[in-house]
């Protein structure tokens, strides 16, 4: 079986407005943030820039709970893998980009993810 990266990159399906996560970082409590793209690896997330100091590269997010009907509730334990936007000097933006990788999940949350992926890459082609 491929790593959680491998087939992060490979099942990536992008989601609507209706899908967010929340979770802990660093103390602080965020509620339905806004996700772009789920995969069984990670997701995009879109914060508000003036939260972005926050957001470094390796930082751990506890608790992370897919905000979606249709997800899995288990909480993930999760890290920043990459921010986009929020420079210093640059044009000021209202979000920033926060790439997520999931570190760890109950088998349970994993099959259930993996079965939704598969029923959205199938409604998406």
């Amino acid at each position: 079986m491929s790593s959680f990266a491998d087939r992060r990159d490979t099942r990536r399906v992008i989601v609507g407005p209706e899908f967010g996560i929340s979770f802990t970082l660093k103390g602080h409590a965020y509620a339905e943030v806004r996700i772009t793209n789920l995969s069984l690896g990670g997701c995009f997330a879109l914060v508000g820039v003036r939260d972005a100091r926050l957001f470094e590269r390796s930082a751990v997010m506890e608790n992370l709970v897919l905000l979606h009907s249709e997800l899995p509730k288990a909480p993930i334990i999760a890290a920043v893998s990459y921010v986009l936007g929020g420079r210093p000097g640059a044009e000021p933006m209202e979000y920033v980009g926060v790439g997520i990788q999931f570190l760890g999940m109950d088998d349970t949350t994993q099959q259930l993810l993996d079965t939704w992926l598969d029923a959205a890459m199938a409604t998406q082609q």
